[in-house]
């Protein structure tokens, strides 16, 4: 039923507890389980471009961090799902707007489902906007899990 797994992560705690429920999935589906996790593109403007030029961090410094924290992500998810017993994982990084990511991402790799968290980091911008996941469950042509 489920032979492809996408599991949308970014640290906070809802999600970390969806991967608990797509590693138990995949392992009872025995199928592949893909994390995702997606940075937003950031736009720079004049401020942020003086900040970095007076604290000397250059734009690979920048992108160091981002990649640091979006590997040490999908490692703590990565292992979450070993523990539990899933073998076939993959991890995946994508940079732009979240839930669109998310959705051409599961379509382009032809997911069966998607399992995400209810709230992320961005919950003031989720109040303002819409949630990533409630956008994700309207674009999405393929079941969606959300989890609290």
């Amino acid at each position: 039923m489920f032979n492809k797994i996408l599991c949308a992560v970014d640290g906070s705690e809802h999600s970390m507890r969806a991967v608990e429920k797509a590693a138990a999935l995949a392992l009872k589906f025995e199928g592949e389980l893909i994390f995702l996790t997606v940075a937003k593109a950031v736009k720079m403007n004049e401020g942020l471009r003086r900040f970095m030029e007076v604290e000397h961090v250059s734009g690979q410094d920048a992108q160091y961090v981002l990649d640091s924290f979006s590997q040490e992500v999908l490692n703590e998810a990565k292992e979450i799902a070993k523990k539990v017993g899933v073998e076939n994982i993959k991890t995946e990084v994508k940079v732009g707007p979240p839930a669109r990511s998310i959705v051409e991402f599961a379509d382009k790799n032809k997911v069966d489902a998607i399992v995400m968290g209810s709230r992320g980091h961005g919950d003031l911008e989720s109040l303002l906007l819409g949630s990533v996941s409630h956008k994700v469950a309207s674009l999405s042509k393929v079941t969606c899990v959300t989890v609290r």
